[in-house]
């Protein structure tokens, strides 16, 4: 992807332009990459929060889940490198956490399911990396 299709996505996203079975995890990274170059973490968070609860809501979906929202948003600002162009953040982003499991190294599938976890933060129930 290169910066214009980035922001495309991030554009498409905003605006519900985009269906839900063709936003993957590699297209949320990106968003995230772009919510976090665009301000500081708690702006972005609330940005993809907000975001996040449109899409969905338009889409007649349920749920946001505040927990997995956080978390990524997490391990994206932990990763990311301003000193790149948008670009390759977002490829070295989506080839550190391209893989949506790995939050399981970091929660148990049970607390991750909760009530709890989908309204909001819990803390990690597992060691991680």
């Amino acid at each position: 992807m290169n910066d214009a299709e980035i922001l495309a996505l991030v554009l498409k996203l905003e605006q519900c332009d985009i269906a839900p079975t063709e936003f993957h995890h590699r297209h949320h990274l990106a968003v995230s990459v772009a919510y976090l170059y665009a301000s500081d973490y708690a702006t972005a968070l609330e940005r993809m929060r907000s975001t996040l609860k449109r899409f969905i809501g338009h889409h007649g979906l349920k749920g946001y889940h505040e927990t997995i929202t956080r978390f990524w948003m997490e391990q994206v600002a932990a990763r990311l490198d301003r000193r790149l162009c948008l670009c390759e953040s977002v490829r070295r982003i989506q080839e550190q956490l391209g893989d949506k499991d790995v939050i399981y190294e970091y929660f148990s599938k049970e607390e991750l399911s909760s009530s709890k976890a989908k309204e909001g933060w819990i803390e990690p129930d597992r060691a991680g990396k």
